[in-house]
């Protein structure tokens, strides 16, 4: 690949970049809503003491909507050897629907201008894309409202004997939120490319 052809390419993807978040901004709510029970199934798999609800808010003077967990304890949680939260308390922490819906507008983006010879190449890439996409959503946006909640807890755990120890998920809420997202993206870009060349080698 010459200069021109890498430059044409990069022109490409901005301009596919700006259209996908300009349909994202747009139609965010529809999407977001069409997430919410597999998200809340990702949810109660991750913390089974939780009876969660998710809602799309529109915090005063944002244009973007927020989406808002809103979780009542089945069970009480143990935070230190003095404290505990009852049962019946409901928690709750929102987390930005465009930035979680970011790793759809990535690996569209690549995939749409990502070289190819046949039209079914690129349909294969974009089904692809939008399943992988919504795969990456489930894995990361629950632990991204769950990790908020558990620090949280945390806070208020350090400050007696016995703390409950940190979920995994707190660890993997860090990294998405370091930039873990976007590799995410990537690499499931990467991997709808090599699938749809195994698939339509010939």
């Amino acid at each position: 690949m010459n200069r021109r052809e890498l430059m044409s390419l990069s022109l490409k993807g901005l301009l596919a970049w700006l259209v996908l978040s300009g349909l994202i901004w747009y139609f965010g709510e529809w999407l977001g809503k069409g997430l919410f029970p597999l998200l809340k199934a990702v949810i109660m798999t991750m913390s089974s003491d939780l009876s969660p609800s998710l809602k799309l808010v529109k915090p005063t003077g944002q244009l973007d909507y927020a989406l808002e967990l809103s979780a009542w304890l089945l069970r009480p949680i143990y935070l230190n050897a003095g404290q505990f939260i009852p049962p019946g308390t409901e928690l709750k922490s929102s987390a930005h629907l465009l930035h979680a819906l970011v790793p759809l507008v990535i690996e569209l983006s690549i995939l749409l201008v990502w070289p190819v010879q046949r039209r079914s190449q690129r349909y294969l890439l974009i089904a692809f894309g939008l399943l992988t996409a919504v795969l990456v959503i489930m894995a990361t946006v629950p632990a991204q409202l769950l990790g908020k909640l558990e620090i949280s807890f945390q806070d208020v755990a350090g400050t007696g004997q016995n703390p409950r120890p940190v979920p995994w998920f707190v660890d993997w809420m860090v990294f998405c939120e370091m930039g873990g997202r976007w590799l995410l993206a990537i690499v499931a870009s990467w991997f709808c490319i090599q699938l749809q060349r195994g698939l339509l080698r010939n």
